[in-house]
């Protein structure tokens, strides 16, 4: 892009004279990794110690399967927190099709614009992937300053999830290049913010000696329905319009998470009382 003109000021005139972007790539990659790591050091991260590992004679009491069916246990007997699951799992599922769909949209659906404009398939890619991760770092800031909600978080899990799913829709549609790139930057900013309520809902329903079996669980629920959307996006890539395929994908997503904010269920997340209450009806039926 700096090569091409498509920045200005000192910024472009540096990047404009490297020969091959790769090595600064990988060294910025290799330094950002490097402070994300060096923040373990100036943190303090609670390790509970478990008692029912073994017996008192040291045998090996639990195995790998009793622990996820701990966990399973502990997410399906409580249900507000299975739908929540049920939220991230759907969200997985159409914003996998995104790293397929992506680079297609540019190529086709974009072209008239960002050739008209001067922009090559590869700078018109690029522009989209940088608003991709400065959307990232912008939502990661904004909440880490305002610290999120502290009571009725589960609204700040939803409500991005439905800006986030209108700007995909939105995204799906538009033959503009600056206008993608703008919606992407609004697409991926809600990330980290509704991810932190999450995160900190569960860590508040979940005890401390549990949250390793139960979010393992939880993870590997909410991810796998990533590779089936990647899966998706291939078998409808190559048929579809890909940019309308995106588009009715953000509409499922949208309509979804407007019928969430009126699931009773889901609203009593925070409720320990009541995820307590439904986890005693289950171990008060007879075996």
């Amino acid at each position: 892009m700096a090569r091409q003109g498509h920045i200005a000021g000192l910024l472009g005139a540096t990047l404009g004279r490297l020969g091959d972007g790769i090595p600064l790539a990988l060294t910025l990659d290799a330094i950002t990794f490097f402070v994300v790591a060096m923040t373990l050091f100036f943190s303090y991260i609670p390790s509970p110690q478990r008692t029912d590992l073994r017996s008192s004679d040291g045998k090996k009491t639990k195995s790998y399967w009793a622990d996820i069916k701990e966990g399973v246990q502990y997410i399906v007997r409580r249900r507000p927190l299975l739908w929540l699951l049920a939220s991230f799992t759907v969200a997985n599922l159409v914003t996998g099709t995104r790293g397929v769909f992506n680079p297609l949209i540019v190529k086709f659906d974009l072209a008239a614009d960002w050739s008209g404009r001067g922009f090559t398939f590869e700078t018109a890619l690029a522009l989209l992937n940088i608003m991709l991760g400065f959307g990232g770092l912008a939502g990661s800031i904004f909440v880490s300053a305002w610290g999120g909600l502290r009571r009725r978080r589960v609204y700040g899990v939803i409500v991005p999830m439905i800006v986030s799913s209108f700007a995909q829709i939105l995204f799906g549609f538009s033959p503009w290049i600056y206008v993608s790139a703008g919606l992407s930057f609004v697409f991926v900013a809600m990330t980290p913010v509704l991810n932190a309520h999450s995160q900190a809902i569960w860590q508040a329903q979940t005890p401390h000696e549990l949250q390793g079996r139960v979010f393992a669980v939880r993870r590997l629920i909410a991810q796998c329905t990533a590779p089936l959307g990647a899966l998706l996006a291939g078998a409808t890539g190559g048929v579809l319009n890909p940019g309308l395929v995106l588009a009715a994908l953000g509409g499922f997503m949208f309509l979804f998470c407007i019928w969430q904010l009126f699931n009773p269920q889901l609203l009593h997340v925070e409720d320990n009382a009541y995820l307590e209450s439904l986890a005693a009806q289950y171990r008060q039926r007879p075996a």
